[in-house]
């Protein structure tokens, strides 16, 4: 291969990009960190099942603003052998009963720009960006707030655990975040 003064270049000249950039955090050494870097990937995970949940959420909410959500609830609960008429299943489908189609409207939008956030967020921290990094930290900090405001209205088990992953989530990034900067 040629390089730009015309002359060859060896193979162990060429850089080949070969996937995510660990290019804000490396080791003492110089070397890419590794390790317990790897539940970066779990988290840029998460944050793309999140993103596409929500995008898909915010896009049938936009184009079907009319539809008897909560019939097709009832449907599903139905189907999924639960009883509609039993407590959970009941509170909600009278909650949804009484959405209207510019609030379904309202409700989608929100869900798409939250859910690309979500996705701006799994691919920086996939490709182990540091803004990355920073932006889940301040978008997962802000939203426990909300979280938390509606665990204290009513608590249960799936909105306590959303609140614990996303505070390991946040310390885990700040830990990380403080020990790069400690070695900048």
């Amino acid at each position: 291969m040629r390089n730009w003064r015309g002359g060859r270049e060896s193979v162990s000249q060429i850089k080949h990009d070969t996937g995510p950039s660990d290019e804000d955090h490396t080791a003492p050494d110089g070397q890419p960190s590794t390790g317990h870097d790897r539940l970066l990937g779990w988290i840029a995970a998460e944050r793309g099942v999140r993103a596409v949940v929500l995008l898909a959420v915010g896009l049938v909410l936009v184009t079907h603003p009319h539809a008897n959500w909560a019939s097709d609830i009832s449907s599903l609960a139905r189907r999924l052998g639960l009883d509609p008429s039993g407590t959970g299943v009941r509170k909600i489908i009278e909650k949804v009963r009484h959405i209207s189609a510019h609030q379904d409207i309202v409700f989608g939008m929100v869900a798409l720009a939250y859910g690309a956030l979500e996705g701006v967020e799994a691919y920086g921290l996939y490709m182990r960006k540091r803004w990355a990094e920073w932006l889940t930290v301040l978008a997962t900090a802000l939203l426990l707030i909300p979280e938390a405001l509606e665990l204290a209205k009513s608590a249960s088990p799936l909105k306590v655990g959303g609140i614990v992953v996303n505070l390991l989530v946040v310390g885990y990034l700040l830990q990380r975040l403080r020990h790069s900067a400690g070695r900048t």
